[in-house]
Formats: structure tokens, sequence, C-alpha cells
């Protein structure tokens, strides 16, 4: 990849309502995250991934289970459930996700924008990896989801 990308766009189908995988993607996202030394700041420290509802909400790592307490790494800037999700991250990127119904199913579209605001090899990086990974992680806790209640 050459060139310094400003976005990053990924969209996933999954058999479900718009507002039930609005409340999966949000509600269930410690299931489905896969928490490791590249999705989380310190791995060895993070016990969940809490996403709290509303416009205000945090992204955090979770250090304490108990407490909830961790390290912020997103905030909520529009709550629209069944619709649409923003959230902005610490390092200035915004990522948007959509919430779409398409013939029985729902189309899940994440665009990760603002790239253009980090190092050119961080950009790359998550226009390569990120959200590409990520939402893929998503769609497969969906169909696991409906496969359990297919039983």
């Amino acid at each position: 990849m050459t060139g310094h990308p400003a976005s990053v766009r990924v969209s996933v189908d999954v058999r479900a309502a718009p507002g039930a995988a609005f409340a999966a993607f949000t509600e269930e996202i410690d299931s489905w995250y896969v928490k490791d030394r590249h999705t989380l700041a310190d791995s060895a420290r993070a016990v969940a991934v809490r996403l709290e509802p509303g416009v205000g909400g945090r992204l955090v790592e979770v250090y304490d289970r108990t407490t909830g307490e961790g390290r912020e790494f997103g905030r909520i800037t529009v709550w629209e459930p069944g619709r649409r999700l923003v959230f902005t991250d610490e390092r200035g990127t915004e990522v948007k996700v959509c919430f779409d119904p398409a013939g029985g199913m729902t189309r899940v579209t994440l665009e990760h924008r603002g790239l253009e605001r980090l190092r050119p090899d961080l950009a790359q990086e998550h226009a390569r990896h990120g959200w590409r990974l990520l939402l893929p992680w998503y769609q497969r806790h969906m169909s696991e989801q409906e496969h359990q209640r297919e039983e």
C-alpha cells in the first residue's frame, strides 16, 4: 500500500435485525473483541473491554473487574440504537458504525476516518489490518450466537 490513507471502510452482513445487531456490537463487545497485544494498550493487565451506552459513554480497556476501572480508549459522540454509533479515539480519529437492513440481514459498515492524523506507518497499519480484522470477529460472534439459538 502506498500513500497515506485517510480512512478505511469495512462491511459485514449478519443474520439479525438492526436493533439486535447494534445491541450485540455494543453490549457484547467483550465477547467478540479479541484481546491481545495488538488490540490493547496493556494486554497483560486487561481483563475485559467495555462500551458504555449513550453519548459521552466510554470505550474502556478494563483492568479491574470489580471496579470496572481501566484505560479509556474512545468516547461515544453519536448513539442511535439500531442505526448508528460514532466514537472518537484518543488519537483524534473517528469510527462510525452503521446498521442497515439488507434483505433479511443487517449490513454493518464501519468507517474509521481521520487516519491522516496518524503517522503514515500507523495509518497504513490501520488500513491493512485494524477494523478489517476486528469487524469479522464481530461477524463470527454473531454467527456463533445464531448457531446456538438453532440448537
